[in-house]
C-alpha cells in the first residue's frame, strides 16, 4: 500500500507554445503530483461500533455510494464535501487530518454529525462545495435537494448558502436560503464558488440546472443574491457531452461548472476590477467576465442576452474540464478529463497558446474534479473516477478515490494582492471592456 502511495504521477512539463510571449522569472521548484490518500470506499469515524451497524443495516449507510467531489485546507485539517448523489450517505461535509497519518483516514463529519442529519434543514443536506476566504469564514454551497442521481431527487429543504467562523472554534453555523427567483429548489444545482473578499464580501456560484444554468451572485453585506444568464457561454453542447475515460464513455450534458477568480487589476478610469472564469462541464471552451459585470444586478433583471455583450470566449481546451482553481498571481489550474490531464494556464498570456501540461497519468489522474491549496505551497487534487459512480459501477476492490499533492509555490487567489483605486474613486467600473482588463493584467504581470 505504501508503495503504490509513493508511486509519483508523470509530471511533465511542456514549454510555452508562443515564441512571443512574455519572458517570466524561473518560478518556485516544482514537485511531481503524487498520491498521499487513497480509497476504495469512504467510511466515517462513528460514535460506535454499533452505530455503524446500524446505519449499514437500514441503508443509512451504503460505502459505495459515497463519492469525494469538494476540497479545501484550514488549519490542520482538509475539508471534504461528499454530495449525496443517491441514497446512504450518512455526512455530506467531512474532514481529514491535513498531516497524514493513515492512507486511508475515516472522515470526521464536520462540524458534528448531528449538523450533517438528513431531513433537518437546520443540517446540511447535500454539499457539493466550500470556499474559505482570507478571514477564515467558509462558505457552503448547500443544495437542500438530496438524491440528485436517483429516480425521485428529494428537495428537503431549499438552497441555502451557510457560513461557519472557522476562527473561533466554535463552528456555529449561519444560514441564508436563496429566494426562489435565484434557486429553484426543484432544479437549481449549486456546483461551484468563488469568494471576492471586497466590498462587503461577494461570491460568485455556479448553478448548473439543466432547466436554467447561470451565475448566482451573493453579496454577504447586503444578504442579496441575483442570477445572471447567458445561454451561449453557460449551456452544454452536444459535440462535448461524452465522455470517454480508460475505455468508458458517459454521455453528460451539463451546463456552466467550474469558477474561478483572477487577481485584482486597475481599470483604464483608475476603478478596481476582477476577471470570473468559467467553463460548462460539456464545452471545450473557457469564458470570461468582469467581477463589476457580475456585481450589476440590474442586468439579471433583463434575462438571458443582457450578459451577452461583456462575456468574452478565450478559446478552447483540449479536453472538457470539471474543477479549476486560481492561484493568487494568476495562475489558473484545472483538469482536462478525457486526456487525463492536469494542466496551468498564466493568464498574462493568451489562453490558446499558453495552455500548459504539468501532469498526465491514465491509471492515476482519472477525472479531476477540485483544486485547493495549502498555506505552505501546495496544490491538493482530488481525483475520484466520477464516469464510474454515475455508470453505477464503482468496485469496492479496487481504488476509486484519491488525493494528489504537489509543491508549486502557490497560493489560493484569496490571498492575492489587495490594489487601491485611483484617490477619488467611489466604486467598481459599471463594465469596461473584457479587452481593456485583460491587456492591463497582462502588463501588471510583466512589470511585477
Amino acid at each position: 500500500m505504501m508503495l503504490t502511495l509513493l508511486l509519483c504521477v508523470v509530471f511533465t512539463v511542456v514549454a510555452a507554445q508562443n515564441d512571443t510571449a512574455p519572458v517570466r522569472s524561473p518560478g518556485p521548484r516544482r514537485e511531481q503530483f503524487r498520491v498521499i490518500y487513497e480509497w476504495n470506499t469512504i467510511d466515517f469515524t462513528w460514535d460506535t461500533p454499533e452505530d455503524r451497524i446500524a446505519y449499514l443495516n437500514t441503508s443509512r449507510y451504503i460505502p459505495e455510494n459515497v463519492l469525494i467531489s469538494g476540497i479545501n485546507f484550514y488549519g490542520d485539517k482538509i475539508f471534504l464535501t461528499v454530495p449525496r448523489l443517491l441514497d446512504g450517505v450518512p455526512a455530506t461535509l467531512a474532514t481529514i487530518p491535513a498531516v497524514q497519518t493513515d492512507t486511508a483516514p475515516a472522515l470526521q463529519p464536520f462540524p458534528s454529525w448531528a449538523d450533517n442529519a438528513v431531513g433537518n434543514c437546520s443540517a446540511l443536506q447535500f454539499v457539493q462545495n466550500v470556499e474559505i476566504d482570507r478571514n477564515g469564514i467558509m462558505w457552503i454551497l448547500d443544495n437542500g435537494r438530496v438524491g440528485t442521481l436517483t429516480h425521485n431527487p428529494d428537495p428537503k429543504c431549499p438552497p441555502t448558502l451557510v457560513f461557519i467562523d472557522l476562527k473561533t472554534g466554535e463552528n456555529k453555523m449561519e444560514r441564508i436560503p436563496f429566494p426562489p427567483e435565484t434557486a429553484n429548489a426543484n432544479t437549481t444545482y449549486l456546483n461551484d464558488i468563488v469568494v471576492d473578499n471586497r466590498d462587503g464580501d461577494f461570491a460568485y456560484i455556479t448553478d448548473n440546472s439543466a432547466i436554467d444554468p447561470g451565475i448566482i451572485v451573493f453579496q454577504r453585506s447586503e444578504k442579496k443574491s441575483w442570477k445572471l444568464r447567458d445561454q451561449k457561454s453557460m449551456s452544454s453542447v452536444p459535440e462535448a457531452a461524452m465522455f470517454r475515460i480508460n475505455g468508458t464513455s458517459v454521455n453528460l450534458p451539463v451546463n456552466v461548472d467550474g469558477i474561478a477568480l483572477g487577481p485584482q487589476f486597475k481599470t483604464e478610469d483608475g476603478k478596481v476590477d476582477r476577471t470570473v472564469y468559467y467553463s460548462p462541464l460539456s464545452s471545450f471552451h473557457l469564458y470570461a467576465v468582469n467581477a463589476s459585470v457580475l456585481r450589476n444586478s440590474s442586468l439579471a433583471l433583463k434575462g438571458d442576452g443582457a450578459l451577452r455583450p461583456y462575456v468574452k470566449d478565450l478559446g478552447t481546451k483540449a479536453s472538457q474540464t470539471d474543477g479549476m482553481k486560481m492561484d493568487s498571481t494568476g495562475v489558473l489550474f484545472y483538469g482536462l478529463i478525457g486526456n487525463s490531464t492536469i494542466a496551468e494556464w498564466n493568464s498574462s498570456v493568451e489562453f490558446q497558446t499558453g495552455q500548459r501540461t504539468i501532469a498526465r497519468d491514465p491509471n492515476y489522474i482519472q477525472w479531476i474534479d477540485r483544486f485547493t491549496f495549502d498555506r505552505s505551497g501546495n496544490i491538493y487534487v482530488v481525483v475520484n473516477r466520477l464516469f464510474n459512480f454515475i455508470k453505477n459501477k464503482v468496485s469496492v476492490d479496487e481504488v476509486n478515490y484519491r488525493i494528489l499533492k504537489s509543491y508549486t509555490g502557490s497560493k489560493s487567489y484569496v490571498f492575492g494582492e489587495d490594489i487601491e483605486p485611483t484617490p477619488g474613486d467611489k466604486g467598481a467600473a459599471a463594465a469596461p471592456t473584457f479587452g481593456a482588463s485583460l491587456l492591463l493584467l497582462a502588463l501588471a504581470h510583466l512589470l511585477a
